[in-house]
């Protein structure tokens, strides 16, 4: 018995043996190491990973050397890329660093030893990707388009987008920022803290001042300054506005935007409500100011183009439920609560409540569904194959009721230019159709007629969509006038 635990002792010894000889290292295999590393960029769940412990642990060799390992690919994945394209930004505590694809990350190891802490493996990569001592991956999505925190850029060079992962690369200024002085028996100690600072000027060009939207619907209007910038944080970017106030997640940024917005519909409302005059809020769903001018210059649009048009600012995301809520509240999104398609109930009164206070007469006529609950219940337009021809007739029926406020939202501009795109054929050909109906109902409306878009249309390889900040989705023309009766 004991010769047979002695021959089992010495196996043991002989396999440690082998391992050292190898250049294995297992320390801390079982637990935690004393060095980490972390993962940040494009990816979901920011990771800092100084165990192997949760992962298949498997032997690799290069160069003739033996590694205790794990799979690059199964940390990554567990930190979730936003993009199923992304590419490996590699750096060392020694500032080296390599970039991969990570459309392959075959061959790819991490291993960790006393000499050289965190390391890269790569069997199928050339030996620059072998990182040492490794302190940081950022992963870098190479589909914007499938990156739903990609923010989006717009100004005279055209639409882009970026993200946080790409802004590391493309470089950024490391910044020490004073965060406060300590003192124990009269030796102080300055606490600064690292930020990874962009100036607007390097995001975008812009003439005057540009418009920072925040992904909670909050927008920020600033210009040139020595105290503004843009950060990056682990995984999304940052902005601090010239006055300090900040705004944590950045959906998107526009170059000399326009300063009036579709929020401002309420307020012109009640304005011209409590002067006494009636007011006909007319919506057009989905025109673009692009869109507008294009079916103007085609004789498309002989009505609407007649009109004095102001470009206004939409509200991020341009969507039609959070258009239409910033529109009745006069709020944006970040307010009134109204950020997609899924909340229905919004915070705060509503132009029609507030002109039922004013003892006003009310009605508001939708499309085919509700959208929003509003204080009063809207009146649905149904018509298969053309519901804007009912809700042109609900129009006229509320105006030959002489209600006092009537807001009317017409969808068949956005439905044709989603369908066939922005620009096509149809959609400007329905552009004409409801310009004729506007015409017609301002012809009968007495009193302050307020015409506008919840949102615009881009292009896109299919027809049209709408959602990012861009020009063509967020600025949309803005009209007011004052009607009288026909004779």
């Amino acid at each position: 018995m004991k010769t047979h635990v002695r021959k089992i002792q010495i196996i043991v010894f002989l396999i440690l043996l082998m391992v050292i000889l190898s250049g294995c290292d297992y320390q801390g295999l079982g637990g935690e190491y004393p060095e980490s590393f972390k993962i940040s960029g494009d990816v979901e769940t920011p990771l800092t990973v100084n165990t192997m412990m949760g992962y298949p642990i498997m032997r690799v060799t290069r160069d003739e050397n033996n590694y205790t390992a794990i799979a690059l690919k199964q940390v990554i994945d567990e930190a979730v890329p936003r993009s199923k394209s992304y590419d490996l930004l590699l750096i060392g505590e020694d500032g080296l660093s390599s970039k991969i694809s990570g459309a392959d990350l075959s061959g790819c190891h991490l291993s960790y030893s006393s000499r050289y802490d965190w390391e890269l493996i790569n069997t199928l990569h050339p030996i620059s990707s072998q990182i040492k001592n490794l302190s940081t991956i950022i992963v870098i999505s190479t589909d914007l388009a499938d990156d739903k925190q990609a923010i989006g850029i717009d100004d005279q060079q055209g639409y882009r987008q970026t993200s946080a992962g790409n802004l590391f690369l493309e470089g950024f200024t490391e910044k020490r920022i004073f965060e406060g002085q300590s003192e124990l028996k009269g030796r102080t100690v300055t606490v600064y803290t690292t930020h990874k600072q962009i100036l607007p000027e390097q995001l975008l060009n812009y003439q005057t001042e540009f418009a920072v939207f925040g992904r909670d619907g909050s927008i920020k209007f600033d210009k040139k300054s020595d105290k503004n910038y843009f950060e990056i944080s682990e995984t999304t970017i940052s902005f601090t506005a010239s006055d300090l106030t900040t705004i944590d997640d950045v959906a998107g940024v526009l170059a000399d935007p326009p300063r009036v917005s579709i929020t401002d519909v309420a307020s012109d409302t009640i304005h011209q409500l409590d002067k006494g005059n009636n007011v006909m809020v007319i919506e057009l769903d989905g025109l673009s100011w692009t869109m507008l001018k294009t079916a103007g210059e085609q004789g498309k649009a002989p009505y609407l183009s007649s009109l004095t048009a102001q470009q206004a600012l939409s509200v991020y995301p341009p969507i039609s439920p959070v258009g239409l809520a910033a529109m009745i509240t006069g709020t944006l999104p970040s307010s009134n609560g109204i950020k997609d398609r899924e909340v229905m109930d919004f915070n705060g009164m509503d132009i029609f409540e507030r002109a039922l206070t004013l003892g006003k007469t009310v009605a508001y006529i939708e499309g085919d569904i509700k959208m929003l609950n509003t204080s009063i219940e809207p009146v649905l337009s149904v018509n298969e194959g053309d519901q804007d021809s009912q809700v042109f007739k609900n129009s006229q029926k509320a105006i030959t009721e002489k209600n006092q406020l009537i807001f009317t939202h017409f969808h068949s501009i956005d439905d044709d230019a989603t369908t066939y795109g922005p620009y096509s054929q149809e959609a400007i050909e329905q552009i004409f159709q409801v310009d004729r109906m506007v015409l017609e109902l301002t012809r009968e409306f007495k009193g302050t007629v307020i015409i506008t878009a919840d949102h615009g249309l881009h292009p896109t390889s299919s027809g049209g969509s709408h959602g990012r900040i861009c020009y063509e989705d967020m600025q949309v023309p803005y009209i007011v006038i004052k009607t009288e009766p026909v004779s």
